[in-house]
């Protein structure tokens, strides 16, 4: 059956900076998306902002504000078979006519193992399904899956919203509540929140591989999403996309490593395969409610509160390269874009190489001292000059922000918002992808032979 409302249970977000509505940025233009959310029978308010820019097609989220909300209420789902006590990690998965996907996505998640072959305990993990105005027989498809392997956590709900809020924000979010009150009811705020999608397959051993990286002492780990060989006109520019993203990764580690989050590492932290802890879930305001992208925001959410994250290559899976997507922007769009840009021979831009190096250089030197106790940042205040130097920032609104913001991750998602539109941009601008992988790569030769 379809639920609708009446909704229940209550998300206070007045007292967490939660949830963003948004100015959007495209191609120069500017959009700004104020949302009113409204499931049957009850209307809920959201009051939010958060920016994209693209350069060429390559979207990167710049900045974020966040509001005080009223209170919101969520219908109750996943409330009628209690979680097992020994659950460590709840999978969600939302679903919007993915009937053809829907067996491999379900056998992958069943079949799970840890490294040494044995099968996971079926008490150790759950998926929580929530098909969302389908109009295919996804949860229908699911229900008679279930029904064959009864011993596999498996549950299912179907719900239907108002077109207003009909979108991957919404039910991410629906379903993250719903495994986060789950973990609640065991007073587990250790337990473990697993994204993935309706057409992705995940590994073998993701399951195994995510508690394990998490019982590290990480708070997010975010998994290799993969895709299978198509001869599509977007493939040599998701490969070079690729190519560009795994090069600054391995320079990160080079430059400004991160204790949690060593090499071999990789750049993805998105809906096919994100996990968190329930703790941090809270900590960091909540997964934002948004049409699209709700998962690069959510990804700087827990950046700027500085989240361990690990973006660990054991955790892998493998998702479609379909371009009619379900949601208005994402990873198909992003494909069907790059073919366009492939047939037009369009260059994308990306930071050169020389600016990756130099900022890389000051993010390290800006995060030991932000480390340092007030005595230590008395004697090494030259750090901030050079720094402001490096990035072309006034010394003194460099030093403000330093004093008055809470962690590091948000001092410097502000700086980054201040390179975008300063003197930095006009000194280092965009160059062809092309161009810079072959920079990258010479550069990273050069330094290892340092």
């Amino acid at each position: 059956m379809t639920k609708s409302v009446p909704l229940n249970s209550h998300i206070h977000v007045a007292s967490r900076p939660s949830l963003l509505l948004t100015e959007k940025i495209y191609s120069g233009i500017v959009f700004t998306n104020n949302t009113r959310i409204i499931f049957t029978g009850k209307t809920i308010h959201y009051q939010t902002s958060f920016k994209l820019i693209v350069y060429n097609y390559m979207v990167q989220t710049i900045s974020e504000e966040t509001v005080v909300c009223e209170p919101v209420s969520e219908p109750a789902l996943f409330d009628t078979i209690p979680p097992s006590r020994h659950l460590k990690l709840s999978v969600i998965l939302p679903v919007r006519n993915e009937v053809d996907n829907l067996f491999n996505t379900l056998e992958a998640l069943r079949n799970q193992l840890d490294t040494n072959g044995l099968k996971v305990p079926f008490s150790h993990y759950e998926v929580l399904m929530l098909a969302n105005n389908c109009t295919d027989d996804s949860a229908e498809f699911a229900k008679n899956y279930q029904a064959n392997y009864p011993e596999f956590n498996l549950l299912i709900e179907e719900i239907h919203l108002s077109a207003d809020v009909a979108h991957i924000g919404t039910v991410r979010r629906l379903l993250m509540d719903a495994a986060y009150n789950r973990f609640a009811l065991l007073k587990k705020p250790e337990g473990i929140i697993a994204s993935t999608d309706g057409d992705t397959e995940v590994d073998k051993h993701w399951v195994y591989n995510t508690i394990e990286e998490i019982q590290k002492g990480n708070d997010v780990v975010g998994g290799r999403i993969l895709t299978r060989r198509e001869n599509t006109l977007a493939r040599v520019y998701y490969l070079r996309d690729v190519t560009y993203k795994h090069l600054v990764s391995k320079i990160e580690t080079l430059l400004d490593p991160i204790d949690n989050d060593p090499w071999p590492r990789h750049y993805q932290c998105f809906g096919a395969s994100f996990a968190v802890t329930c703790a941090i879930y809270d900590l960091s305001g909540r997964l934002p409610v948004i049409p699209f992208l709700e998962d690069m925001a959510f990804h700087r959410a827990l950046t700027r509160i500085d989240a361990k994250i690990r973006l660990s290559p054991l955790v892998k899976v493998i998702t479609s390269t379909r371009i009619q997507g379900r949601v208005d922007f994402g990873f198909s769009i992003q494909l069907k874009q790059w073919g366009e840009m492939n047939e037009a021979r369009d260059p994308v831009m990306v930071e050169q190489a020389g600016a990756l190096f130099k900022r890389l250089k000051a993010r390290k030197m800006l995060r030991q001292y932000w480390n340092y106790d007030c005595i230590q940042k008395a004697k090494h205040s030259y750090v901030l000059t050079s720094v402001a130097e490096t990035l072309h920032l006034d010394t003194e609104w460099l030093a403000d922000q330093v004093s008055s913001l809470t962690y590091f991750g948000m001092l410097w998602e502000k700086i980054e918002e201040e390179l975008e539109h300063g003197a930095w941009n006009e000194r280092w601008p965009k160059m062809d992808v092309v161009d810079v992988i072959i920079d990258l790569k010479r550069k990273i030769q050069d330094h290892q032979l340092i």
